[in-house]
């Protein structure tokens, strides 16, 4: 098992974030993290990547307790990419994919060949190779977004962690980072751990869908069992209504109806 999540819980100033969270991620899964606000998705993440250390139960990659992985090599692993972290950087596409090696690199050492050749592939495999000369805050949120995921590519992880990637993108954008997402995890083999709002893209992207809601875990299991009435009332308190895919074999929910 790639991960393993074991009674995860997680308290903040009395309030509870995660309450006894269980699940596991094989590798080449692509699992999407779905729930309303404030149900401890992001706080997941958090865990994951060692952000929020201070919880209680068990995290295992690759068997090995996350405690002792160390930071740097937990970014050989795993690669972050945060909610909303648009950040206008004072540095080139390139300049910012480079330093998505930082995890490999010894101190004072400059990049090597072999690192120049894994930034150009991380920046061709996002499409923003034709605008690596560019300034990062000179973009679009769509780039920065690509941008960001080539970065988060050049650290050659095992896992991608993603939270909310195509929040404030219009639907182009969002399509595009998609698609880019399930070529990654399809065509390359990428594990991908992602936090959405999308129920629809979680059902048409993902292999595997976790609901949380107050810190709990209310649905954890194949995409195509979610899309029912009573899953989705439970997960979000609000009735569903759905109709069929017009080219796949899904059901697509229409929320508040």
């Amino acid at each position: 098992m790639l991960v393993s999540v074991r009674n995860l819980t997680v308290k903040f100033n009395n309030n509870v974030l995660l309450d006894g969270v269980s699940f596991d991620v094989v590798k080449g899964e692509y699992l999407a993290i779905i729930g309303c606000n404030g149900a401890g998705k992001s706080s997941l993440l958090k865990c994951l990547d060692k952000i929020i250390t201070d919880w209680t139960g068990e995290i295992f990659f690759d068997n090995i307790p996350l405690p002792k992985i160390s930071h740097k090599q937990l970014a050989r692993r795993i690669a972050y990419v945060q909610q909303a972290s648009l950040n206008d950087f004072a540095f080139t596409v390139r300049q910012v994919v480079e330093m998505g090696r930082y995890p490999h690199l010894k101190p004072f050492v400059p990049i090597s060949k072999l690192d120049s050749n894994i930034v150009n592939e991380s920046m061709a495999l996002m499409d923003v190779d034709k605008i690596s000369h560019r300034n990062f805050d000179t973009l679009s949120g769509g780039e920065k977004q690509k941008v960001l995921l080539a970065t988060a590519l050049a650290q050659k992880p095992d896992i991608l962690l993603l939270d909310e990637p195509t929040t404030y993108l219009d639907y182009k954008r969002q399509s595009e980072i998609g698609q880019l997402l399930r070529n990654l995890n399809q065509k390359l083999g990428k594990t991908i751990i992602e936090v959405t709002h999308d129920v629809n893209r979680a059902v048409m992207d993902a292999t595997h869908v976790i609901a949380l809601g107050n810190g709990k875990i209310l649905f954890d299991g194949d995409p195509q069992y979610l899309m029912n009435t009573t899953h989705l009332r439970n997960i979000y308190n609000i009735n569903f209504q759905f109709t069929n895919h017009p080219s796949l074999p899904l059901k697509l929910a229409i929320p508040g109806i």
